[in-house]
């Protein structure tokens, strides 16, 4: 009987994870720009583009990880995640609706919850600044604005 060596044998296991978590779909990530409001969150710029950066990949029906990401637990959640929060229909979302959003990202990125540590280890460019937490929970505390 023939062994593999483990390290061999982890390899190949991992790589089957990896073939079988990624997807030949691809979807393209929503633009948050002045001429496509329907996706823009909010007023502010550089919140819409930490949102987009940071949020998007789990909490919208858009958007394309890196194929690492693919892997996160987290990510592999993201279903889940966008029936919680999902920015992609932030716009209709009524005033107490957003009023609870908001003060759910407040406490998940106060406590450094999100973006889940799991993923940002696999996408770096996920990860939030002290200055970029710092802009979503100002604009996180700010009152909700009814949906048009």
């Amino acid at each position: 009987m023939l062994k593999t060596p483990l390290p061999i044998a982890g390899l190949l296991g991992l790589a089957l994870l990896i073939a079988g978590c990624s997807s030949s779909e691809q979807t393209s990530t929503p633009e948050t720009t002045a001429s496509n409001p329907t996706n823009t969150v909010s007023t502010d710029a550089q919140v819409n583009a930490l949102l987009l950066q940071s949020c998007y990949e789990c909490h919208s029906t858009g958007g394309s990880a890196p194929w690492y990401a693919a892997v996160s637990p987290t990510y592999l959640a993201a279903n889940s995640a966008r029936g919680v929060l999902n920015f992609s229909d932030w716009q209709t979302y009524n005033a107490q609706q957003k009023t609870e959003a908001l003060k759910k990202i407040e406490e998940s990125v106060s406590a450094g919850s999100m973006p889940p540590g799991d993923y940002t280890a696999l996408d770096h460019s996920a990860r939030l600044t002290d200055d970029q937490k710092q802009a979503l929970l100002k604009w996180a505390s700010q009152p909700a604005v009814p949906a048009h």
